[in-house]
């Protein structure tokens, strides 16, 4: 069994690296992706699913922006902050807990957000955390970043939302200048060392160099043809740029016979609305339609 993890760029609208993974790999994968995940998220569910993993399974995570920390949350706590409407309109059900109302995890408050360091660092320190956890296990396991992880995604909550990871396209000097001193602080330099890098697809070619960690983004961004195919509307990795991540990090390069179809399928989203993320429905019936 394949378990795939990462947010809208593991599961959208369209074919992504895991519905490739799938089709190539003729293996069943379970795909646990979807718009909004976060990095803890991951690691608490792979831990709540420990008892049902074998040795044999696999288990791939598209790492997301260190911007979406989370917190544990209980009704006294949401009542007594006045938050209740920062959460999805899901009758209070947060991640994990779903039978009591606001109890559960889900991502930080606006109000509550740490520094930018602290997310920097506490993304890293999940990562080797999932490491740990998937090693006791004794599965087979491979990562890899959505976006360079020392990028400022911080989202705009003020005057209206707004994100800003679709507008990068290379790591500014204040966010280097920030990288830089954040790499100087010896419990991250430690937390580097112990990360497996060879489990991870595409890893940096130097851990002191933050412009050297890359996901599929900068996979995009670099590729003159995947930019030419990539929609108007909407910034998320095309089904095209999302086939050849897959053909060339996951696969080792396998013979790309469905890349005709995945052009296709980039082409006819280049000036195509999608809706909004809050839609699951959409999402879930495209998880149920997978390529032929």
């Amino acid at each position: 069994m394949i378990y795939t993890f990462g947010d809208s760029f593991t599961k959208y609208y369209w074919p992504t690296w895991s519905d490739w993974l799938q089709k190539y790999s003729n293996q069943t994968v379970i795909n646990l992706g979807h718009p909004g995940f976060a990095n803890e998220l991951f690691y608490y569910k792979i831990l709540e699913m420990s008892a049902d993993i074998q040795p044999s399974d696999q288990i791939y995570i598209m790492w997301t922006g260190s911007n979406r920390v989370c917190e544990w949350y209980d009704n006294e706590f949401v009542n007594e902050k006045d938050w209740a409407g920062f959460f999805p309109d899901t009758q209070g059900s947060l991640w994990f807990t779903e039978h009591k109302k606001y109890q559960g995890l889900y991502k930080s408050h606006p109000e509550s957000l740490p520094s930018l360091t602290d997310m920097i660092i506490r993304n890293f320190d999940i990562i080797l955390k999932t490491q740990l956890l998937l090693d006791s296990l004794g599965c087979t396991y491979h990562m890899m970043f959505w976006q360079n992880p020392w990028l400022d995604t911080r989202e705009v909550f003020l005057p209206t939302y707004s994100t800003t990871w679709n507008h990068k396209e290379r790591i500014t000097k204040n966010e280097t200048k920030l990288a830089q001193d954040i790499l100087e602080i010896k419990p991250l330099q430690s937390i580097l060392k112990l990360i497996k890098w060879d489990k991870f697809v595409n890893p940096p070619t130097s851990l002191d160099d933050p412009s050297t960690y890359n996901g599929i983004y900068e996979f995009v961004l670099n590729n003159k043809e995947l930019v030419v195919y990539s929609g108007l509307n909407d910034k998320h990795p095309n089904s095209l740029a999302q086939h050849d991540w897959t053909v060339n990090y996951l696969l080792n390069d396998c013979n790309p016979v469905y890349r005709d179809q995945a052009m296709q399928i980039a082409t006819e989203f280049l000036n195509k609305e999608v809706p909004a993320h809050e839609r699951e429905k959409e999402i879930e019936g495209f998880s149920r339609k997978l390529v032929k």
